[in-house]
């Protein structure tokens, strides 16, 4: 495999939207592959898995509506929006049929994206996040966690960009300094007086709880709409995708379409926590 020169900035407009993407290049022959960030989270969150797939793939991440670079909707923030601005990114790049990985919410939009717009779907990926939160008592206990997380107070704000990294480093002090100035630079934007500012818009704080429930049925109807082949991919010892559920959102897809695989020791960051596995399993199903 070989890699790909750093990715390049682009928009396009989309449902009213404009849409920021990273092009990670490719000479047109290539397969295109669209890759989905989770909740509240980043295009550059693939800086290290794109680079894996662009030998064989033209690989495309995307910042979904009101996170990173993209544009904050009024329309709100349901899977199904998110699915329908994929499908307007696709048709006005010309580039389906397409392939699709979709992690955490990413996930979740990938149901009503195979639901609904599934003929012009190659290969789904579903990465570790069903329809509803695992019901074990891990699960429990992570949503609990990522839902107080969700609501914990934090600065509104900061003067400088040292005070963001002062502040992530003591309520993050697993992160590297290099994931920290990361994260600071892809997920804050200097405001109108010159303050650091979250990039993402603070309505989607709502599907880490009673919104991600209601849509629980309507997206188990989505799973059973899926029309082309997916793989649903949870890490071994992932506590947000229990294997029971796993494995029957694989199930349920019509035509024997879906199937399991584990990423070995992941969690539920899959390419985060194992990069190379992740990548193997991903790639052996798109050559499917």
């Amino acid at each position: 495999m070989t890699s790909s020169p750093y990715p390049e900035d682009k928009w396009v407009r989309v449902n009213d939207l404009n849409v920021h993407y990273l092009d990670w290049g490719g000479d047109g022959t290539k397969p295109p592959l669209v890759l989905m960030h989770g909740i509240g989270g980043h295009a550059h969150m693939f800086d290290d898995l794109a680079p894996l797939m662009s030998d064989r793939w033209h690989v495309y991440a995307l910042d979904a509506r009101g996170c990173g670079d993209s544009d904050w909707s009024r329309e709100g923030y349901s899977a199904q929006a998110f699915a329908s601005d994929v499908a307007a990114f696709v048709q006005k790049l010309g580039i389906f049929p397409f392939s699709y990985y979709g992690h955490s919410q990413g996930s979740r939009i990938g149901m009503a994206l195979g639901a609904y717009y599934g003929h012009m779907v190659d290969h789904l990926v579903l990465g570790d996040y069903g329809p509803l939160p695992d019901p074990s008592p891990h699960g429990r206990e992570t949503a609990e966690r990522r839902q107080q997380e969700g609501l914990a107070e934090r600065p509104k704000g900061f003067f400088t960009p040292q005070m963001a990294f002062e502040w992530h480093k003591e309520n993050g002090p697993e992160m590297s300094a290099d994931g920290i100035w990361d994260l600071i630079r892809h997920t804050y934007r200097t405001n109108w007086d010159g303050i650091l500012v979250p990039k993402t818009d603070p309505e989607i704080s709502w599907l880490m709880g009673r919104t991600a429930l209601k849509e629980g049925p309507f997206l188990w109807d989505c799973v059973g709409r899926i029309s082309c082949k997916t793989l649903v991919l949870r890490g071994e010892n992932s506590t947000v995708l229990d294997r029971k559920q796993a494995d029957k959102i694989a199930a349920t897809i019509p035509d024997e379409n879906g199937i399991v695989e584990e990423v070995p020791g992941a969690g539920h960051g899959l390419h985060n926590d194992n990069l190379d596995d992740t990548v193997r399993i991903i790639r052996r199903f798109l050559e499917i």
